[in-house]
C-alpha cells in the first residue's frame, strides 16, 4: 500500500506592532515538526519581521498588516476583499489538511470568513484573556473551529464567562514558549553567543517586540534606573520592530542585544526587567529567570491582568512605585540568592513548562479532516456515490 502523504499544515496569525502571535505559533510548529518530521509547513503573516521562520526552515507568504487599512486609504471593505484574494490563492496552492490560526479566528478584517468550511480541519489558538470584551461573538467564532488550544491552564481561566458551553471542544496547554528546557544554550555559550562579558550578574531588559507608545515609556523608566545599579551589568534587547524610538543614552554598563529570537540565550542572564507579555514571559518562566514586571500601558489589554496573576503565584515582583529607586530595589531584591530561589520553585510549580510540546500533540492528535462520505442517491432503482458514473 502507498505511504499516506505527509500533513500539511497552514498557520495563519495577524500581527501588528509586535512578534507575539508568530513566535507563539513559531512554537508550536518547531515541536509538530520535532514529532512529525514529515509534516510540511507554509505561514501566512502580516508579521514586519517574518525573517526569523526563514532561518528556522519554515516557508512563507507576507500578508498587509492591520495598520495597513488606514495607511493605504483605502477602506476596510476593499483591504477585506484584497486579503481574501490572496489568501484563496494561498489555500488554492498549498491545498493544507490543518488550518493552525492564531487568536483572531476570522483574520484582521474578515479575510478568514470564507475559508473556515473548506476541507481542512479547523484549529484555533486562542488567547482567551483579550475576548471579554463581546462573548457572543467570541462563540459564535469558535464554533467554526474543530479545536480550540488555548495557551494557559485550566485554572488561570477558572469562571470565565467564555468558557460556558463553548461549541467545541478544547485544550489547555499552558503558556507556549518558544524554548523548551533543553534547547537553553549553556551560560557561558549564551553570554559568548551574545557578546556578553562571561563574569558578573547580567540583568535583561526587555520592553517587547514591537516600538509602539507604549514602549518608550518602559525604556525611559529603566534608563532613569540604570545608573543607580553601577556594579550591575546590563544587557538592553533591543524591540526588532522598533521605529522613532527616542535617543536615550544608556551607561557603560548596559549592552545593546539584537537577536531574534533571544529565548534559546535566555541562560545568560541572572534575571530579567521585563514586560508582560505571555509568550516572553513563558520563556523566562522556562529559563527560570526571577523578573522585576514593567507591563506596558494602553493598547495592550492583558498586561496588568498577567502581572496580577503571576505575583499571585510568586513569580516575579514589581516596583513599589513608579521612581526609579524602587525599580532599582526591585531589582536588586530579585537578585537575592534566596528571593530568587523562591521564584524559580515558584516557576517549576506553576506548569508552564512546555505548553508548546503540549499544543502540538493536541493539534497532531486532532488529523486532518477525513473526506466527506460519498452521498449515496438512488438512480434507476440502483444505488451509487453521487459524482460517480452509475454501472450500466
Amino acid at each position: 500500500m502507498a505511504e499516506a502523504p505527509p500533513l500539511r499544515v497552514l498557520f495563519y496569525t495577524v500581527n501588528g506592532k509586535g512578534l507575539g502571535h508568530l513566535m507563539r505559533a513559531l512554537a508550536i510548529a518547531r515541536q509538530m515538526r520535532r514529532l512529525a518530521p514529515a509534516t510540511r509547513f507554509l505561514f501566512a503573516t502580516s508579521c514586519e519581521d517574518p525573517g526569523v521562520l526563514w532561518r528556522e526552515g519554515f516557508h512563507y507568504v507576507k500578508t498587509l498588516t492591520p495598520e495597513a487599512v488606514e495607511a493605504h486609504g483605502r477602506g476596510r471593505e476593499r483591504h477585506r476583499a484584497m486579503a481574501e484574494r490572496f489568501m484563496r490563492a494561498v489555500f488554492e496552492g498549498f491545498q493544507p489538511d490543518l488550518l493552525v490560526v492564531d487568536s483572531f479566528a476570522y483574520g484582521s478584517v474578515g479575510e478568514l470568513r470564507p475559508f473556515l468550511e473548506g476541507p481542512w480541519r479547523r484549529v484555533l489558538v486562542s488567547n482567551l484573556f483579550l475576548l471579554q470584551r463581546d462573548l457572543v461573538r467570541y462563540r459564535e467564532s469558535v464554533g467554526h473551529y474543530d479545536l480550540v488550544v488555548y495557551p494557559f491552564l485550566a485554572r488561570d481561566a477558572r469562571g470565565h464567562p467564555a468558557l460556558a458551553d463553548l461549541p467545541r471542544p478544547a485544550v489547555f496547554a499552558g503558556p507556549i514558549a518558544g524554548v523548551r528546557p533543553d534547547d537553553l544554550m549553556p551560560r557561558a555559550a549564551a553570554r559568548a553567543a551574545l557578546g556578553l562579558p562571561a563574569d558578573g550578574p547580567i540583568v535583561l531588559v526587555a520592553a517587547g517586540g514591537g516600538g509602539g507608545d507604549s514602549v518608550a515609556p518602559v525604556l525611559a523608566r529603566a534608563a532613569a534606573a540604570l545608573p543607580l545599579m553601577p556594579d550591575l551589568g546590563f544587557a538592553l534587547l533591543e524591540p526588532p520592530l522598533a521605529r522613532d524610538l527616542p535617543a536615550i543614552p544608556w551607561g557603560p554598563n548596559v549592552r545593546i542585544v539584537r537577536r531574534v529570537p533571544i529565548a534559546p540565550c535566555l541562560s545568560a542572564f541572572d534575571a530579567a526587567v521585563s514586560t508582560a507579555g505571555m509568550n516572553s514571559a513563558a520563556e523566562m518562566m522556562t529559563a527560570g529567570l526571577p523578573m522585576v514586571w514593567t507591563p506596558l500601558g494602553a493598547p495592550s489589554v492583558d498586561q496588568e491582568r498577567n502581572v496580577a496573576r503571576w505575583v499571585k503565584a510568586g513569580i516575579g515582583c514589581t516596583p513599589s512605585d513608579p521612581g526609579p529607586e524602587a525599580l532599582a530595589a526591585a531589582v536588586r531584591r530579585v537578585l537575592e540568592p534566596a528571593t530568587a530561589a523562591a521564584m524559580r520553585q515558584a516557576m517549576a510549580a506553576s506548569g508552564a513548562v512546555d505548553g508548546a510540546t503540549r499544543a502540538a500533540e493536541a493539534i497532531l492528535r486532532s488529523g486532518p479532516r477525513p473526506p466527506p462520505r460519498p452521498r449515496v442517491v438512488r438512480a434507476g432503482g440502483r444505488e451509487h456515490a453521487q459524482g460517480e458514473p452509475e454501472q450500466r
